[in-house]
C-alpha cells in the first residue's frame, strides 16, 4: 500500500486537533475472524456490508477534532481506493500510510515520528466497528484536560445495562470494574516517551516475570488483590511511567465492543440490527 497524503485546506479542522493513528495490521499467525470471512486482515471483514476499517475511519473523520489520519497497515492490505467506502469515509481529511511493524508499539512510534510537528495523537484499532464520532468527541473533550496519556474505559454497570448477556474482560479495582474502549490519547513529550516503556512490556510478553518487573511487584500485587481504587491505581502507574496516565470513563456502552472473536462479530451485527 503506497504512502498517500491528501490536501484539503477547506476541510473543517478543530483548532489544535489530533492526528489519529489507526492500527490495521495483524499479529503473527492466522486471525480467526479474518479467516472465517476469507480475508487476510480483520480490518477488511465487513459488518452490514461495510469493512470495519471503513466504519472506524468514518467515525474519526466525522469529528472536527481530527486533522490528519495515519493508517498503519501492511502492503498487502490493499490500496485505499479499492477498499469499499474507504475513500469517501475520509471525507476530505488528509491521511497518510505508515507500514506496520513487528509490534504494536513499534508501529505507533513509527507513525508518531511521521508527524514530528504534531503534539497530540489519538490511537485506535480497526476492529472497533461500533465507534462513532460522538464517542471520539466525548473522549477527546476529556483528554484535552490533561497532558500525557489518557485511556478510555467503560464501567461494567454501563455495559451490562445496555448488553446484559455480553461477556467482557474487566479491570477489577476496589471501587469499580471497567473495560477498555480501544481509545488512547497521547500529548506532550512525556506521553511520547512513555510509549517506549510499553515497548519493553511488549517485548517481554512471553516472559511474564520480566514483564512484571517493569511495573514493580508491589503494583502487580495491588492490582491482583484489588487493593487500589481507580484513582490510586492510575496514580501509581503515572509515577512508574513518569507522566500522567489518566482513565477517561465513557457513557457509551458500545465503545467497549471490539471484534476479537467470530462471536464478537455476531454480537456487533446483532447490536446494529437492534439499534437501527
Amino acid at each position: 500500500m503506497p504512502s498517500v497524503a491528501t490536501d484539503n485546506s477547506a476541510a473543517p479542522q478543530y483548532s489544535g486537533g489530533y492526528t489519529a493513528i489507526v492500527l490495521a495490521g495483524k499479529r503473527p499467525g492466522i486471525d480467526p475472524v479474518a479467516a472465517a470471512h476469507n480475508q487476510t486482515y480483520k480490518a477488511l471483514v465487513e459488518v452490514n456490508g461495510t469493512p470495519m476499517l471503513t466504519r472506524v475511519i468514518r467515525a474519526l473523520c466525522g469529528t472536527k477534532r481530527i486533522h490528519h489520519v495515519i493508517l498503519v497497515a501492511a502492503d498487502d492490505l490493499g490500496s485505499v481506493e479499492n477498499i469499499t467506502g474507504l475513500p469517501s469515509a475520509f471525507g476530505g481529511t488528509p491521511y497518510s500510510i505508515s507500514p506496520a511493524r513487528n509490534t504494536i508499539s513499534d508501529s505507533v512510534i513509527d507513525a508518531i515520528n511521521q508527524r514530528p510537528n504534531d503534539s497530540r495523537f489519538l490511537i485506535t484499532t480497526s476492529d472497533h466497528p461500533l465507534l462513532t464520532a460522538e464517542m471520539v468527541d466525548d473522549f477527546l473533550s476529556e483528554a484535552e484536560q490533561q497532558v500525557g496519556i489518557n485511556i478510555a474505559f467503560v464501567n461494567k454497570a454501563v455495559i451490562e445495562a445496555a448488553h446484559p448477556k455480553m461477556n467482557r474482560t474487566y479491570l477489577r479495582l476496589r471501587d469499580t470494574e471497567i473495560s477498555g474502549a480501544n481509545l488512547f490519547a497521547i500529548s506532550g513529550s512525556d506521553g511520547r516517551d512513555a510509549i517506549k516503556f510499553f515497548q519493553r512490556i511488549e517485548a517481554n510478553r512471553k516472559r511474564p516475570w520480566k514483564m512484571i518487573s517493569q511495573f514493580g511487584v508491589l503494583n502487580l500485587v495491588g492490582f491482583a488483590l484489588r487493593i487500589f481504587t481507580l484513582e490510586t491505581a492510575f496514580r501509581r502507574v503515572s509515577n512508574k511511567l513518569g507522566c500522567s496516565v489518566r482513565p477517561v470513563t465513557l457513557s457509551h456502552a458500545n465503545a467497549a465492543v471490539d471484534v476479537d472473536k467470530v462471536s464478537d462479530l455476531e454480537t456487533v451485527n446483532h447490536i446494529l440490527r437492534t439499534e437501527q
